[in-house]
């Protein structure tokens, strides 16, 4: 069930690039593309946004708001985040989740043995790792670090059970 007023974060604005009101953003999400789509995109302080161009430049997004049209318009933005209401968000297929939707599910391998709750996932070069916390429910008191690889080693994400199958044994 979708909030109607958590805030998610996607991002946060760099410094100016050019001089009609574009500037960086460090881009939380994976594909960059959407961001002109999003509806309800604010900033920190609560004021709402609307992408007008989005510049995709090696690794490196550039994007310009309706609300800013000059280099100083893009400036008093600098270092402050960008947000979107959870509500706004695109519903994902089946089996697939964002992030923040994976914390606090539990995490079973496939012989059923509880390995505990996602506490965080931490974002790497080689890929995303799910930091797994033990719970009273847990085979042990391990914390474990299971690299998040879709369909290898995570199996399944059924957020209506709050569980993510995953393909690990529980000595590793």
């Amino acid at each position: 069930m979708r909030s109607s007023d958590r805030k998610i974060l996607l991002g946060k604005l760099g410094k100016p690039h050019g001089v009609k009101g574009f500037l960086y953003i460090h881009y939380y999400g994976e594909d960059a593309n959407k961001l002109p789509d999003y509806e309800g995109l604010f900033l920190e302080d609560g004021k709402a946004v609307k992408v007008e161009k989005l510049l995709l430049q090696k690794d490196r997004v550039i994007l310009k708001f309706q609300e800013t049209n000059s280099r100083n318009d893009s400036e008093k933005l600098r270092d402050k985040e960008l947000f979107i209401l959870e509500d706004s968000l695109p519903v994902l297929d089946d089996n697939q989740a964002y992030y923040f939707e994976l914390e606090g599910l539990s995490v079973k391998n496939l012989d059923n043995v509880d390995l505990g709750k996602i506490k965080e996932i931490l974002e790497t070069n080689a890929n995303d790792v799910l930091v797994i916390e033990p719970t009273e429910n847990s085979v042990d008191e391990k914390e474990r670090l299971v690299p998040y690889i879709k369909d290898n080693v995570v199996k399944e994400i059924n957020k209506k059970d709050k569980t993510v199958l995953i393909d690990w044994p529980e000595d590793y």
